[in-house]
């Protein structure tokens, strides 16, 4: 989903001060934001992510007017994405060197929401199928999905915290451990300026109440990953359910559909993310 924004959406989202992003605009032209008729600024969806790798850069150490020179020179294309075999090539050889290099050429290539779409899934897939293949060991299966999920933490953590926006507990129901997908959509949540609490893999039931009572939580979501996955994902909704009757409780992941009375965020995960806002009520792009 596109949308426009407000300044002062554009810093909730991006963690960039209005008055930083004034000077960025005028000193170095980071982003030239159309104006509304009022003679407002609004910012596009590309105007947001060059934004965030500016904030990254500098986070880093980098001068300002070097780090907007290094983002003039980033244009996405979603034809520059590496090919999921070379991936699959790397995890199978055990290279953990190559299959950074690779999904680092990924992060590069597009924008967050078009990296996780077109690229980041569908090779969790790929990597999957040539496991079962006997293509790729446990150990390089295990390398690759660590070096994915050490790329998602920092991108998620790069997002920081979005305080206005509501609050969402996110994880995986008790045993479930594929974490890929959900801390994407978590990373996607942040980007669209909810405010999450990441739980994780494998949270007990007890403990999906227990940080669900937390201070102003308004929803939780639990990732199905797995058909083995939903005695557990049901039985947390049902404690969720019964402990906190106005809580929205909601479910993601390929086997969402056999979990009852949640609601079910479909799939792809941009458009998860999009039904959660409106189930929210907290449309973030309109404001």
């Amino acid at each position: 989903m596109t949308g426009m924004y407000t300044i002062k959406h554009a810093a909730d989202l991006t963690g960039v001060p209005e008055a930083t992003l004034r000077a960025w605009e005028r000193r170095y032209g980071v982003v030239a934001p159309e104006r509304s008729e009022g003679g407002y600024r609004l910012y596009h969806d590309a105007d947001l992510d060059r934004l965030r790798q500016m904030r990254d850069l500098v986070a880093q150490g980098w001068a300002p007017r070097q780090a907007a020179e290094r983002v003039a020179e980033f244009v996405p294309s979603g034809g520059e994405l590496p090919k999921l075999r070379e991936f699959v090539e790397a995890a199978a050889a055990g290279d953990a060197t190559a299959i950074g290099a690779v999904v680092q050429r990924a992060v590069d290539a597009v924008p967050f929401d078009v990296f996780v779409q077109e690229w980041l899934m569908p090779a969790v897939v790929d990597l999957g199928v040539a496991w079962s293949r006997g293509e790729v060991s446990v150990g390089g299966e295990h390398l690759a999905s660590h070096i994915l999920m050490r790329h998602l933490g920092r991108m998620f953590d790069a997002e920081g915290r979005h305080s206005a926006g509501q609050r969402v507990l996110v994880g995986l129901p008790a045993g479930a451990r594929h974490e890929i997908g959900i801390l994407s959509f978590a990373t996607l949540a942040r980007r669209r300026g909810l405010d999450v609490l990441y739980a994780g893999a494998d949270l007990p039931t007890p403990d999906w109440v227990e940080l669900a009572r937390g201070d102003d939580v308004s929803a939780a979501v639990l990732s199905v990953p797995t058909s083995s996955d939903v005695p557990a994902a049901q039985e947390a909704v049902e404690a969720l359910r019964s402990a906190l009757p106005g809580l929205v409780v909601a479910v993601g992941g390929g086997f969402q559909g056999g979990v009852e009375d949640a609601e079910l965020l479909g799939q792809p995960l941009n458009e998860a993310v999009n039904r959660l806002v409106e189930v929210l009520g907290h449309d973030t792009s309109t404001e």
